[in-house]
């Protein structure tokens, strides 16, 4: 039996809530025990697991990486007690408290540490290459350009391996069978498109919005979803007013999660300036949505234009409003790209492939084989 222990801290969000709940509740329990422990305050809530026997510590710590350290040796000595064999975290605040409790406690637990935002793993590519060398470790990538980030910083590559995130169509399908879409006010002919849960530079989402606000002048019936963080809602909904293009806009309450969203979706547009994570796009994917996205390296890794998704290029300094706009408007092709999408996104985004390919990188790690033997990118073997 393999002991789990599953740590989360405060930059927990959506993709991590699917991603542990997934393992939560695929993983064999005659060969993994799972226990789940939270750093720190607002840590992602996974009550939809209540069904699974897992133990939620709170290993109380503060937010920033500093402050990780001080709760690490209450973790190690919680990962003792249990004698946990491997610690899987979620963030980069956790993994330092994993690190650090793994190299101080008796038990010497391999540590797994799963990233989906390549800016993110950008932004504490130093403190990941350190802690790469404190002991047994792999860095589960969910995407090809969080693993490029990582080696182009200096990461050795044999700790890294890509596991692509696990779409679950029945929740999807289960959300569309819903009242979710009468809930938002959204009518049967309005086109619905969504945007990824935050910006990458600050000022996407408003030119999504003022691509939105020009289609609608000429054609109406387009209707955005922000999700997201109320600052960023709250920011766009100024914009709307200052456009008189309120009834365009569409922002969600925060308890409504972001999968529930897709599945009352036309299109998802990712008006990026850089590297985004891929969750959305996967999920986009699998949902059947119409994929509009700037031809950045992360959206190019899944996406092809005219193939599975529309794809616009941007240039620095230029507003991409204008090209955003002739996408949304020019939906020719969109049932054939759509229709591709979804049959790659089933190949692709499997849930089972999910859990199996953890369930090999576990067994790696504690035979001390390289993380990532036997683990193919699926989105490479499609």
């Amino acid at each position: 039996m393999t002991r789990v222990c599953h740590l989360l801290d405060p930059s927990a969000g959506w993709e991590q809530r699917l991603g542990i709940g997934q393992l939560l509740d695929r993983l064999p329990r005659d060969k993994v025990q799972s226990t789940v422990g939270r750093i720190g305050r607002g840590t992602v809530c996974l009550s939809n697991q209540s069904n699974t026997p897992t133990h939620a510590a709170r290993l109380q710590g503060w937010g920033d990486l500093g402050a990780s350290v001080l709760a690490a040796p209450r973790l190690a000595r919680f990962l003792n007690r249990r004698r946990m064999d491997i610690i899987h975290a979620w963030g980069a605040s956790s993994a330092v408290a994993a690190c650090v409790a793994a190299g101080s406690g008796a038990a010497k637990s391999a540590v797994v540490v799963e990233l989906f935002d390549p800016v993110a793993a950008t932004r504490h590519i130093k403190l990941l290459r350190t802690l790469a060398g404190s002991g047994r470790m792999a860095i589960v990538c969910s995407s090809a350009i969080v693993r490029r980030r990582l080696i182009e910083g200096g990461v050795e590559s044999a700790m890294t391996t890509v596991i692509r995130p696990g779409v679950a169509f029945s929740v999807i399908n289960a959300y569309r069978r819903g009242n979710l879409r009468e809930r938002l006010g959204l009518q049967r002919d309005d086109f619905v498109f969504l945007v990824p849960g935050e910006d990458t530079a600050g000022g996407e989402t408003c030119e999504a919005f003022r691509a939105a606000a020009l289609v609608n002048h000429l054609s109406g019936r387009l209707r955005m979803i922000v999700p997201g963080r109320a600052p960023r809602q709250r920011r766009v909904a100024k914009l709307a007013a200052a456009m008189d293009h309120r009834s365009l806009l569409v922002t969600p309450a925060g308890d409504i999660p972001f999968e529930a969203l897709v599945a009352v979706s036309d299109a998802l547009v990712i008006a990026s300036r850089g590297d985004v994570s891929t969750t959305a796009i996967a999920w986009g994917m699998g949902g059947g949505l119409l994929i509009i996205g700037a031809a950045v390296h992360a959206v190019a890794e899944l996406c092809a234009h005219n193939v599975n998704g529309l794809l616009f290029k941007q240039t620095r300094g230029k507003s991409m409003v204008v090209a955003i706009a002739k996408l949304l408007r020019d939906r020719g092709s969109a049932d054939k790209v759509r229709e591709v999408a979804r049959g790659q996104a089933y190949e692709v985004f499997s849930v089972r492939r999910y859990i199996e390919q953890h369930l090999r990188l576990y067994e790696n790690l504690l035979a001390g084989r390289t993380p990532g033997d036997g683990i193919i990118d699926s989105a490479v073997s499609a």
